[in-house]
C-alpha cells in the first residue's frame, strides 16, 4: 500500500513539475542530441524530466543556490538516459548537488613507486558511490552538441555502473545481453584505444576513455547519445551493447 501512494503522489508531482512546451523547446532547441529525438521521445523526455525533478533533489553548492531554471536542464539532460530504462536503476542515488562553474576536488593518487600525492583538481563532473551526483551547470549547459560530450549522461553512467557493485566498466546488464559478449566487447575496444595511444595516433572518442574500464564506458556512452554515428563507426560492437543496455538506437 506504502509503494502504491508514493508511486501515486509521486505521479502528480511529476506532473506538477514537468517543463512547459515553452521551457522544453528552449532546452531542446540548445541540445542538438535532443533535437534529434522524434516528436513522439522528446513528449516522453519531458515527462521523464517531470519525474526527475519529483524523485531527486537538487542542491546547491560554491555559493549557487539554484533556481527553477538551473533544475531544468540538469533534469532534462538526465532523462535522456532514462528514456527507456526509467528512474528505477537509478534509485540508489537521491540527489544532484549543482556548482556554477567547474569545481575544485582534493585528489591522492599513489605512483608507481608507491608514493602518495595529495593535491586539488578541477572537475565539470562527479558520481559517488550511492550518491550524489555533483555537476557544473557550465558543463551542463556545453553538453548536447553533437560532439561526444555529455557531462550528466557520463556521471550517470557512473551511477549505473555502480548500481551493482564498484564502478568496473560492467553496468547491470539487461535480458539478452551475455556477461561474456560484454566483457570480451568492452576488453577488446579498451585495449585497442589504448593501443592507439600508446601509438601515438587520434582516437576516434576522447581519450579520457582510455583511463579505465568505468571510464570507457561513461565516454562510450556520452558518445552513444551525443555523437552515436562516430561510436557506431568507432566501434560498433561497443554501439550494439549500449544500444540493448540503454533500449534504443539513436544513429
Amino acid at each position: 500500500m506504502l509503494g502504491w501512494l508514493y508511486r501515486r503522489r509521486l505521479a502528480r508531482e511529476a506532473a506538477a513539475l514537468e517543463p512547459s512546451e515553452a521551457e522544453f523547446d528552449a532546452i531542446v532547441r540548445a541540445s542538438p542530441c535532443l533535437a534529434r529525438l522524434s516528436p513522439e521521445q522528446r513528449e516522453r523526455l519531458r515527462r521523464r524530466a517531470g519525474e526527475v525533478l519529483a524523485a531527486k533533489e537538487f542542491r546547491g553548492a560554491g555559493g549557487l543556490a539554484p533556481d527553477r531554471g538551473d533544475c531544468l536542464p540538469v533534469a532534462v539532460h538526465a532523462a535522456l538516459p532514462m528514456l527507456e530504462l526509467g528512474l528505477e536503476p537509478f534509485r540508489h542515488f537521491r540527489t544532484f548537488i549543482l556548482y556554477r562553474d567547474e569545481f575544485e576536488v582534493d585528489i591522492e593518487e599513489t605512483d608507481d613507486d608507491g608514493l602518495v600525492h595529495r593535491g586539488r583538481d578541477l572537475r565539470a563532473g562527479e558520481a559517488w558511490h550511492r550518491g550524489p551526483v555533483v555537476l557544473s551547470l557550465a558543463d551542463v549547459a556545453a553538453s548536447g552538441q553533437g560532439e561526444g560530450y555529455h557531462v550528466v549522461v557520463h556521471e550517470l553512467a557512473h551511477q549505473l555502473d555502480q548500481a551493482n557493485g564498484d564502478a568496473d566498466g560492467y553496468p547491470p546488464l539487461p535480458a539478452g545481453v551475455s556477461g561474456r559478449d560484454w566483457s570480451e566487447t568492452f576488453s577488446a575496444a579498451f585495449e585497442r584505444l589504448q593501443a592507439k595511444l600508446d601509438a601515438g595516433a587520434e582516437p576516434a572518442i576522447d581519450e579520457y576513455a582510455a583511463e579505465s574500464p568505468a571510464e570507457f564506458f561513461a565516454v562510450a556512452s556520452e558518445y552513444f547519445f551525443d555523437a552515436p554515428e562516430i561510436l557506431q563507426r568507432a566501434e560498433p560492437g561497443v554501439y550494439r551493447l549500449l544500444a540493448s543496455l540503454y533500449g534504443r538506437d539513436p544513429a
